[in-house]
């Protein structure tokens, strides 16, 4: 059996970021280094160490990387802060779990010591490092336009590979891992020189790059960065003059536009998106069936955000109707079919207060037929919210631990849900089921 690392803390915040390697964690600092503006790298020796016994405390700069990369305090991972005694020299650091026996006094000793000096900071740096980084603050840089641009250009079948992949992630709710690669990718699809029929292509690559932008922002509840991404998506469909890149870019500029709060508006995109392309659906173009058919679903979410439940139930009808047109697929990207529409059956229920109803259309998922791992973990979210408004703890539990199955980090690191864990916590303070207390670790979710 392999010895257990001396700093399991760490080593599991690592994991966890699905960092598996000591190598790969070290690549991976230096580039969310470079994000947060620190010239600074770490050796594979160095990671060794802060994974041992005796990890030390990071410099505060190591620090703020360390905390934006593994969503942790320095506290968290395993290190302990160095205390100072009245004289001004260094004490040892303060016992950790596995630093073996203590004599009493000693803990007595430096316990006092932490509590007098933990909260006093000895320079400005190390106020600021106190502030965790948003690892999406790149990507916002990016999206104002501050972030430059570079040297060498990819060509436009890599972008075109960059872009597929990013939609592949966002489908498989590998958030971290798109909030580090997209803003390259999204820097690369600016201005550039070519042919007009070249220009077309990198367009047609920032319509869904860009759409991935915004998916990801809403997925962090960021709604007005989320627009800013939506226009600069539906702004290269419109230079494609491709029907099913406008409604591709439409699906998500209603979602944004709802999300910050304009419903009605919300609403308005989707039926003007799908005027524009209704002429062009046919069984024939199972393509533009699915664009047609998800900009639909969304634009009845929109509609029931708005409070106007005809307007959602007709424009679930009418997806429904187009859904007969295809089997379960993933499309242009769009993960539309039978089993999706079934899926906003139960999503918009919800938005419109009525749990027992979402718990209904729930019966009728085949989950299994839900064509991307991101559609299967938001049923069983969605069926643990159902499941928390009619008072069934236990079962909403179940639910989260089927979504956290299916993706992690769509349970783990999503606001929405996290705080859906939260409400459940207050609601079982008996402790009656114990696994929700080990789900809400791993989230770091606490009352």
């Amino acid at each position: 059996m392999a010895d257990m690392p001396g700093n399991p803390l760490f080593v599991r915040a690592r994991v966890a970021q699905r960092l598996h390697t000591q190598e790969e964690f070290a690549e991976v600092f230096e580039g969310m280094a470079r994000e947060l503006g620190f010239k600074l790298a770490v050796s594979v020796r160095q990671v060794r160490r802060w994974e041992s016994r005796k990890p030390g405390w990071p410099h505060p700069s190591a620090r703020m990387v360390l905390q934006a990369l593994l969503r942790r305090s320095a506290e968290e991972l395993g290190f302990a802060r160095p205390v100072r005694n009245s004289l001004g020299g260094q004490v040892a650091q303060a016992a950790t779990s596995h630093d073996g026996p203590v004599k009493r006094r000693d803990f007595v000793t430096r316990s006092l010591a932490a509590v007098g000096a933990v909260s006093v900071p000895s320079s400005p740096e190390e106020v600021l490092a106190q502030t965790r980084a948003d690892p999406l603050d790149r990507l916002r840089t990016v999206l104002t336009g501050a972030a430059g641009c570079r040297a060498e250009l990819s060509t436009t079948e890599a972008l075109a590979r960059a872009s597929a992949s990013a939609k592949r992630q966002i489908q498989r709710c590998r958030y971290s891992s798109v909030s580090r690669s997209l803003p390259d990718l999204l820097v690369e699809l600016g201005p550039r020189r070519g042919s007009a029929e070249e220009r077309r292509r990198i367009d047609r690559i920032a319509v869904e790059a860009y759409h991935v932008a915004a998916s990801l922002l809403l997925k962090n509840d960021d709604a007005p960065s989320a627009w800013v991404a939506a226009e600069r998506s539906m702004a290269a469909a419109r230079r494609t003059e491709d029907a099913a890149a406008v409604a591709s870019a439409s699906r998500i500029l209603t979602h944004a536009v709802t999300a910050v709060g304009h419903h009605r508006q919300g609403v308005g995109v989707a039926v003007r998106g799908t005027d524009e392309i209704a002429g062009g659906v046919t069984r024939s173009s199972p393509g533009m069936v699915s664009v047609f058919g998800a900009l639909l679903l969304r634009g009845a979410w929109a509609a029931s955000v708005a409070d106007d439940r005809d307007m959602a139930e007709a424009l679930l009808d009418e997806a429904g109707r187009a859904a007969k047109l295809l089997e379960e697929s993933n499309l242009q990207g769009t993960a539309f079919g039978p089993n999706n529409v079934l899926l906003h059956r139960v999503s918009i229920a919800l938005t419109l207060g009525d749990a027992g109803r979402a718990l209904a259309e729930a019966r009728k998922v085949e989950v299994r037929a839900l064509a991307v791992a991101e559609r299967r973990a938001v049923f069983w979210t969605d069926l643990a919210r159902a499941l928390h408004a009619c008072g069934r703890t236990e079962k909403a539990t179940a639910a989260l631990l089927a979504a956290e199955k299916e993706a992690p980090e769509e349970v783990r690191s999503r606001p929405v849900v996290r705080e859906l864990i939260g409400d459940l916590l207050m609601r079982d303070r008996g402790g009656r089921v114990p696994v929700l207390r080990s789900l809400a670790s791993r989230a770091q979710v606490t009352v």
